[in-house]
């Protein structure tokens, strides 16, 4: 008798924790937050597999070009986990390589953080990320020297 109830109660909770990892709707889009122009989110959720691909596109606070203007620097979540059928949270990381046209490419990734995305519905939603760079970075790494950021944006998608 407890067997069978024992095995009720834990296909019960394994449905349970399925239903929460299955998206409430596809958020593949631009998004970004119009009163702060400059930065932006591409996310490409893959139907079927529920796996999201982010890359955060902003300006390295490292790095100013000429006439003081900051480089661009592209974070990526390569994956992550549905922990609601509206949230999902991933490691960060920064990367660096040669670009697709040239050969000898040694691409060099490393973890820098976590982004959490919480969707509000499907045109609106909030963008939190959690940025540190481990410590003894040689200065060839991407995340060299990278100062720690964290926050949270108000994103919505970008309408064309």
């Amino acid at each position: 008798m407890i067997r069978p109830l024992l095995a009720s109660v834990l296909l019960s909770a394994a449905f349970s924790a399925a239903a929460q990892n299955t998206p409430a709707a596809n958020f593949t889009d631009m998004w970004w937050n119009p009163s702060e122009s400059g930065w932006g989110i591409s996310f490409a959720q893959h139907t079927g597999s529920n796996q999201v691909f982010a890359v955060w596109y902003t300006y390295d606070p490292r790095e100013a070009s000429t006439g003081g203007q900051f480089k661009p620097i592209w974070i990526v979540m390569p994956g992550g986990q549905w922990t609601s059928p509206s949230t999902i949270t991933g490691a960060a990381f920064v990367a660096n390589g040669v670009p697709y046209n040239l050969s000898g490419s040694n691409p060099q990734t490393t973890s820098v953080g976590t982004f959490t995305f919480t969707f509000t519905n499907a045109a609106s939603g909030q963008f939190s990320y959690n940025i540190a760079a481990p410590g003894g970075l040689a200065p060839s790494d991407p995340a060299y020297n990278l100062p720690a950021m964290s926050g949270t944006k108000t994103i919505v998608r970008q309408s064309f």
